[in-house]
């Protein structure tokens, strides 16, 4: 968004108005940072906020003064910076990332306000977290000039200092757009080691063979001033190789290169030669591809994964590149290439290109006359005809003419998948394909070898499902009724098609489908259909007319409501995030039995309540409509329990459940009460728990391992507002689960000093004394936090939280630190001598009483 041209007058207004003009930001940004990142600011409102008091020195979150800032506005004026520092800005603070001010304006700025810079006193050494100097920064400026470059050095800056990867200024050098050819032989005769290599291995040659914008002329000095021209990066890269992947590379560097002597057969740790590397190139031109093979270059030479270049070629150039090149595939093949290599996958170049959303049936023609074989397989067992059937934009020239070369139509996969099978899986395909397949012989009535399916099960499942390939595949004698190993039928595909229409499925039942056909899991297609995403009452109405058993049950007791609310036919359409109150008023003006129950003794209500995306009139019209509202689980969970899980539920929802007399106090069989039950819900909202309480759930019940909600809601690491809120509700936080665990206890394990304070402040206990013994473990974890923890230690001294000096016998005195809170003790002798008996215990020591005040802490 272009920032507005703000006006003086408009900045003198807001701040007479009493506008406080420190105010920061979540990131702690100031006005002053805003102003100076306005491409449109003006000299005088940067004025006039520093003389009505801003701090010209804050920083941000990340430490960024005004004048970071400032380097990221292209627009701002030397004025501006100039001023900005006449009024004392720190011209050497630190982002955290530990750059300063001056690595902004060498990446971005211009040469005066550098100069200018430099000459106030910035750090010209520092270097940031990547250990780069500002010199590193300036070579990378697209921007820079010789002067500047000159300028640094005579500074005194190192010219050979490195980054944290090795990295010398000639090496960003090289890297930088704008590449200069004066810079470089500038560092160069400054005496900057031209060898110098980066962690990954690469040379300064390496480097500058990569930058689009290279120059034969700055190849030539870099090769001429000694850099060793065969130095390999970790991956066994030379600079031919890099050079070959440039996509601005020209002949005249690649030939200079090889000329110079650099190894052209040497391969990388994929065993990739310059050739390998050259066909992945886009833009390579056939003249390069010509020079390599003519500089003896091996042209059959594989890489790890037995790829010739001309698997490359097809890989690269045919499959990425919309203008595939012909003359290069053509070249490669009149050079001697072995057409019918593969590779590790077994697949040769007509896999490969037939493959290529841009293939041609000039190129197919090419490579079968050239003797490939046209029958072999991948792994797999793919045909290239397979290979072509998955190809979106293939087309029926091609289909015929690999049919027409003799390929095997009825070739099968390692899965048993025909032709046919991967023709009807691709959304793109064509009606004219699929009949000409058919037509060519194809056994239409293959299974595969898993999932027994036929192709009208994959063309019946296809996203861009269409009437005209399933009307003909049945047309043709597809077996309508055959099934899937989970016994799924054409009917079970089509109906959780979420782009399925109701003509298919009229068509489908017209055709004789067996409309009861159940699935292993006892599932009709009403079930399927309840789940499918875009839920059609239109196609639910006509199956049920169709005389499909409204009330079939799964093999979990599931119906159709269930599903429709989430598992059954109503329990799985109320299980749909996109069920209407349309099509639950239908299934049950149908006759389905509303308070039918699941394995899990789940009703339709428990289902609906499961749902993220239920609406108040559906829980409305169920509970209006005779359910149990008070049914319970296997678990003992009611309608209450299953709505506080659910993340989406709303507070309306709640409401109305509590508002027909749901228990709210119910317990399942460990225990829980709603209460636990959203505070087990990371999501929950807190208005759900507000309500839930001053609804009368009781706040202190208990779980089978004794916890409270609060314990729960700590050990979820639920935001403070809740946890403050059950705290002033009454909740008892010295309450302990069954494995001796308070509420604040979970607070040191969370290390969360809010909670801590306000938990100590109500009265809660560091650790406990049960019978004369100190609960050792709370010690421990609540030392840790204090013995660190600044804040913490303030606290306690705040709220005169005293140190305690103990009295040996033997006149040793001990002051105790770092113990912890026990309870409260006002002067209450027996629990001093408890304290004294747990020392004794445990350094062997007798003690004497030396002080006896109330206290809370033994520190």
């Amino acid at each position: 968004m272009q920032k507005p041209n703000i006006s003086l007058e408009i900045i003198k207004y807001l701040i007479s108005k009493g506008i406080d003009i420190n105010s920061k930001t979540n990131q702690n940004e100031t006005a002053l940072h805003y102003a100076c990142q306005n491409p449109n600011i003006s000299l005088e409102i940067i004025k006039y906020l520093i003389s009505k008091g801003i701090n010209i020195n804050s920083k941000t979150k990340q430490n960024e003064t005004a004048l970071h800032y400032a380097y990221k506005n292209q627009n701002i004026s030397f004025e501006i910076i100039e001023y900005l520092i006449l009024k004392g800005i720190d011209v050497n603070p630190k982002t955290k990332q530990n750059k300063e001010v001056l690595d902004y304006f060498c990446n971005n700025s211009t040469n005066e306000i550098i100069k200018y810079l430099i000459s106030k006193g910035i750090d010209i050494n520092s270097i940031t977290k990547q250990n780069e100097t500002i010199l590193h920064i300036a070579c990378l400026n697209p921007n820079i000039s010789l002067p500047i470059i000159k300028y640094l050095i005579s500074s005194g800056i190192d010219i050979n200092s490195k980054t944290n990867q090795n990295k010398t200024v000639l090496h960003y050098t090289c890297k930088n757009p704008n590449i200069s050819f004066e810079i470089i032989k500038y560092l160069i005769s400054k005496g900057i080691d031209i060898n110098s290599k980066t962690n990954q291995n690469e040379t300064i040659l390496h480097n500058a063979c990569l930058n689009p914008n290279i120059s034969l002329e700055i190849i030539k000095y870099l090769i001429s001033s000694g850099i060793d021209i065969n130095s390999k990066t970790n991956q066994n890269e030379t600079a031919l190789h890099i050079a070959c992947q440039n996509q601005n590379i020209s002949l005249e560097i690649i030939k200079y290169l090889i000329s110079s002597g650099i190894d052209i057969n040497s391969k990388t740790n994929q065993n990739e030669t310059v050739l390998h590397i050259a066909c992945q190139n886009q833009n390579i031109s056939l003249e390069i591809i010509e020079y390599l093979i003519s500089s003896g270059i091996d042209i059959n030479s594989k890489t790890n994964q037995n790829e010739t270049v001309l698997h490359i070629a097809f890989l690269h150039i045919a499959c990425l590149n919309p203008n595939i090149s012909f003359e290069i595939i053509k070249y490669l093949i009149s050079s001697g290439i072995d057409i019918n290599s593969k590779t590790n996958q077994n697949e040769t170049i007509l896999h490969i290109a037939c493959l290529n959303p841009n293939i041609s049936l000039e190129i197919i023609k090419y490579l079968i006359s050239s003797g490939i074989d046209i029958n072999s397989k991948t792994n797999q067992n793919e045909t290239v005809l397979h290979i072509a059937c998955k190809n979106p934009n293939i087309s029926l020239e091609i289909i015929k003419y690999l049919i027409s070369s003799g390929i095997d139509i009825n070739s099968k996969t390692n899965q048993n998948e025909t032709v046919l099978h991967i023709a009807c899986k691709n959304q793109n395909i064509s009606l004219e394909i699929i009949e000409y397949l058919i037509s060519s012989g194809i056994d239409i009535n293959s299974i595969t070898k898993e999932k027994k399916k036929t192709a009208l099960h994959y063309a019946c499942k296809q996203k861009n499902i269409s009437f005209e390939i399933i009307e003909y595949l049945i047309s043709k004698g597809i077996n309508i009724n055959s099934k899937t190993n989970k016994n799924l039928t054409i009917l079970h595909y089509a109906c959780l098609n979420p782009n399925i229409s109701l003509e298919i499925i009229e068509y489908l039942i017209s055709s004789r489908i067996d409309i009861n056909s159940k699935t292993n899991k006892n599932e009709t297609v009403l079930h399927y259909t309840c789940q499918n995403q875009n839920i059609s009452l239109e196609i639910i109405k006509y199956l049920i007319s169709s005389g499909i058993d409204i009330n079939s049950k799964t093999n979990k007791n599931e119906t159709i409501l269930h599903y429709a609310c989430k598992n059954s036919i109503l329990h799985i359409a109320c299980k749909n995030p996109n069920i209407s109150l349309e099509i639950i008023e239908y299934l049950i003006s149908k006759g389905i039995d509303i308070n039918s129950k699941t394995n899990q003794n789940l009703t339709i209500l428990h289902i609906a309540c499961l749902n993220s995306s239920i609406s108040l009139e559906i829980i409305e019209y169920l509970i209006s409509s005779g359910i149990d509202i008070n049914s319970k689980t296997n678990k003992n969970e009611t309608v209450l329990h299953i709505a506080c899980k659910n993340s989406s539920i709303s507070l309306e929802i709640i409401e109305y459940l509590i508002s027909k007399g749901i228990d709210i106090n119910s317990k399942t069989n460990k225990n829980e009460t709603a209460l636990h039950s959203t505070c087990l819900n990371p999501n929950i909202s807190f208005e759900i728990i507000k309500y839930l309480i001053s609804s009368g759930i009781d706040i202190n019940s208990k779980t089978n391992q004794n916890e409270t909600a609060l314990h729960i809601a700590l050990k979820n690491k639920y935001p403070n507002k809740i946890i403050k809120y059950l705290i002033s509700s009454g909740i008892d936080i010295n309450s302990k689960t069954n494995k001796n665990k308070t509420a604040l206890y979970y607070a040191c394990q969370n290390k969360n000093i809010s909670l801590m304070k306000l938990l100590m402040i109500n009265g809660g206990n560091v650790f406990d004394l049960k019978e004369n013994e100190i609960n050792q473990e709370m010690i421990d974890l609540f030392r840790k936090i204090y013995s660190f923890n600044e804040d913490l230690n303030n606290f306690l001294k705040s709220n005169e939280f005293k140190d305690i000096e103990i009295k040996c016998n033997d006149g040793e005195i001990i002051k105790v630190h770092h113990l912890i809170l026990l309870t409260r003790f006002d002067n209450n002798q027996t629990n001093f001598n408890k304290i004294y008996q747990y020392l004794q215990k445990k350094t062997k020591k007798r003690y004497s009483i030396s002080f006896k005040f109330s206290l809370y802490w033994i520190c």
